[in-house]
């Protein structure tokens, strides 16, 4: 037996820490598209429900991850990236 993800994409409003957006929810899994990753106008057009899947779509389970990924679109590349440092152990 395959199992696979059929989506429900409908068009949403959804609003965290003052910030509001349009974008696409999926009913199955409550999971959210970038829209400005993903064309929200082919995957959930205004009053339609679809099963649109397409393997670069962005995808965030949560309102807060997509809005913190949507902050980055407005950073530089270089501030986008994630700095490690090493730390050295201490030898006994």
């Amino acid at each position: 037996m395959a199992l696979f993800w059929e989506p429900k994409w409908v068009r949403v409003r959804v609003k965290y820490e003052g910030i509001e957006v349009v974008t696409c929810q999926d009913q199955t899994t409550k999971s959210y598209l970038c829209p400005l990753c993903t064309n929200i106008d082919k995957v959930c057009p205004e009053g339609k429900e679809t099963s649109v899947v397409s393997e670069d779509m962005v995808i965030f389970f949560t309102v807060e991850d997509l809005i913190n990924h949507l902050r980055t679109h407005g950073l530089k590349l270089q501030d986008k990236k994630i700095i490690v440092k090493e730390v050295e152990e201490e030898s006994r």
